[in-house]
């Protein structure tokens, strides 16, 4: 099929399509609405200060899992760079319907039970269990940050939230992809393929549960990472782009939704394009991320709890 000549205007969503979106009540006019209004009834009150960020991670249930095993060790790994923050102020609340293992359960780690059955791919259920949880538990200013429970977080990543503090969100345009079996890094970048184009774990949302949950039907709006910008710019928040190159986001190693979804080709493809070829540049990875490190936690917590 050939594409539409210069200036012809792409096709048009159908008018079942559009349709729905009325419906639904999702159209850029019914949404501006929807964002003034609430504005209108939960306007921002003057700030105590950041107290936490936090991390909610969506797990995959045992039964779903093609090597439950992997996936416990993936999410040990995840953690360990939440423990390597330079600011300790996180905290992380995980949702499956089952409790991973080698979890170093605390005050800061802790653990909801899923309430829906475990469909192929239940993430955005668990993320709207998470971000209810977080508005019953969370009685204070911060960030909500939806992070996958395979990827690495800077260890500056919290330090930037906590003290820039736009009062509004982040964006990570900017990060790596690291492909395990590979052990080849591509650099992800709004120059050619950006890093929340590609990345689940790459939004930080606002929100205040000081007063009200009026904050929880904002971030519930947030259900894909390619549109949470224009989303909360419908309600007043306008976010800022982390600038640096803030998360590692891991594939190829048997345990993606990426790949349980038939996409892992498409982001090697894309990975290919942006591949940092240099290995002073990579070594450079490792170490900032500090990968080494949390390989050895991961070694040392899964082996000695098998024993």
């Amino acid at each position: 099929m050939t594409s539409p000549a210069k200036g012809q205007s792409k096709k048009q969503p159908s008018l079942l399509a559009r349709m729905e979106k009325i419906w639904r009540g999702k159209t850029p006019e019914q949404m501006r609405l929807k964002g003034k209004l609430w504005q209108w009834r939960y306007p921002l009150q003057p700030s105590d200060g950041l107290t936490s960020v936090v991390f909610g991670l969506p797990l995959v249930s045992k039964r779903r899992a093609p090597d439950w095993d992997v996936v416990c060790r993936n999410l040990r790994r995840t953690l360990a760079s939440f423990e390597a923050q330079s600011d300790p102020n996180w905290k992380v609340v995980i949702c499956s319907q089952d409790k991973p293992k080698w979890v170093p359960w605390s005050d800061k780690i802790t653990f909801i039970q899923s309430t829906v059955s475990d469909k192929f791919f239940d993430k955005g259920d668990k993320d709207r269990q998470l971000k209810a949880h977080v508005a019953k538990t969370c009685r204070f200013e911060g960030y909500y940050f939806r992070f996958d429970a395979d990827d690495v977080a800077h260890p500056d990543l919290v330090s930037f939230l906590m003290s820039n503090n736009n009062r509004a969100g982040y964006t990570l345009t900017r990060g790596y992809c690291y492909d395990l079996e590979r052990a080849e890094f591509g650099h992800l970048s709004p120059e050619g393929n950006a890093f929340n184009h590609s990345c689940g774990s790459s939004s930080a949302a606002y929100f205040d549960f000081r007063h009200h949950k009026g904050a929880l039907t904002v971030l519930n709006q947030n259900r894909s990472h390619m549109t949470i910008e224009r989303n909360m710019g419908y309600f007043g928040f306008d976010m800022g782009d982390v600038p640096f190159e803030a998360a590692l986001y891991l594939i190829n190693h048997g345990q993606n939704m990426l790949q349980r979804r038939g996409r892992l080709d498409v982001m090697l493809d894309r990975l290919e394009g942006a591949r940092i070829a240099d290995t002073e540049q990579t070594n450079g990875i490792k170490e900032t991320f500090g990968l080494e490190a949390l390989e050895a936690i991961v070694k040392r917590d899964t082996i000695s709890e098998e024993l």
